[in-house]
């Protein structure tokens, strides 16, 4: 008798090692979609660069039995002050997409960011993600029709709070999806815009973008606004005068991000951004991070310079790739499991403890 063959567990050294055997699995230009930045992918390698200059400083004596790693973000309760951030078309690394990394991240207790290039619906992922804490990431679309469609289905299917993305009017020129030709697996079709469910589109990234506001203004952050009930955050801020401006429209969080370095090239790392904008804002406006996260220690030096919580994007789709929604579990668990461990080492047993008192510039 021919027995079932039963899913591999997910083994997790580190995140990186994970991304080498997740790049095994996919074929090249899936691989690259995933993997690459803008142009030379500086400011991708300066992500990740600006988190080895600052250093964290052990505290001893401690007397430390228990860490708690629980988080408050915006109103839901989160095991970890991790979560997992925007990313388009979850799909083209496994065949779960959206909803294998939304019940992924139920699993792991903490929240979901769907995407609108997603793979799957909205009502899709928000079945997946049911009785778990859930946002819904907007790219503002030229026709404010679209714009209001969207609002209402996130608003329907129990999102809690929107992303609205402001870092991509134009799509970054991406050398390696130049290079490959990409096109995305499956259907020609986006399911979450512009139209009621589905957008005739041709697989071209380019010509899916084509429906953006190349022209976006604080007037389309505050006509979303208007549109919804929901709370709507912003994405992509780098700059304290861009943080200030979001204050004073008393934006309830900003996300201090550089796309992952996928955008503008020759940038610097996001995360030397973080303190300034924190300090320009003095708790006006809660301030979030992603970009360049691999790390437990990368996670408490953002939470150090006054992050209330991080996105993690690329080794989610990696634990997607090898193990569908369990390896995306598993990847927010280690991640949970690096903190804990520095918290430990750092002598901090609560998240609240964890300031700028415990790391260094190297």
């Amino acid at each position: 008798m021919i027995q079932a063959r039963t899913a591999p567990e997910p083994d997790i050294v580190n995140l990186d090692e994970l991304e080498q055997q997740a790049k095994q699995r996919l074929d090249q230009a899936s691989y690259d979609f995933v993997a690459g930045g803008a142009g030379s992918e500086l400011t991708l390698r300066a992500n990740r660069e600006a988190f080895q200059k600052i250093a964290i400083m052990p505290r001893v004596f401690a007397g430390i039995e228990q860490v708690d790693t629980s988080a408050n973000l915006l109103g839901q309760r989160l095991s970890m002050p991790i979560y997992v951030t925007p990313m388009a078309n979850h799909g083209i690394v496994h065949s779960s997409a959206e909803v294998g990394s939304a019940l992924g991240a139920k699993k792991a207790g903490t929240l979901f960011v769907a995407p609108t290039s997603s793979t799957k619906t909205i009502e899709e992922v928000a079945i997946a993600a049911k009785d778990s804490p859930r946002w819904f990431q907007l790219y503002f679309n030229k026709d404010p029709d679209v714009n209001r469609r969207l609002l209402h289905r996130a608003e329907k299917a129990g999102y809690s709070a929107i992303v609205l993305t402001v870092d991509l009017p134009v799509l970054g020129i991406r050398d390696r999806n130049v290079r490959n030709s990409l096109r995305l697996p499956g259907e020609p079709n986006q399911p979450n815009a512009p139209s009621e469910r589905y957008i005739v589109a041709t697989r071209n990234l380019q010509s899916l973008m084509s429906g953006m506001k190349t022209d976006l203004s604080w007037d389309d952050y505050e006509l979303t606004r208007k549109n919804t009930s929901l709370p709507v955050l912003i994405k992509g801020i780098l700059s304290r005068d861009d943080a200030e401006e979001a204050a004073r429209r008393k934006v309830p969080a900003i996300i201090v991000s550089n796309h992952g370095g996928r955008q503008l090239d020759t940038g610097f790392g996001a995360i030397e951004a973080l303190r300034p904008i924190v300090d320009q804002v003095k708790g006006r406006t809660k301030v979030l991070f992603d970009s360049g996260i691999r790390r437990g220690t990368d996670v408490f030096k953002a939470l150090a310079l006054g992050a209330l919580a991080v996105g993690v994007g690329r080794p989610v789709l990696w634990g997607l790739t090898l193990y569908g929604a369990d390896g995306v579990a598993a990847v927010l668990e280690h991640l949970k499991t690096e903190l804990v461990n520095v918290m430990h080492l750092a002598g901090t047993t609560r998240l609240n403890d964890i300031s700028s008192e415990y790391i260094r510039n190297s």
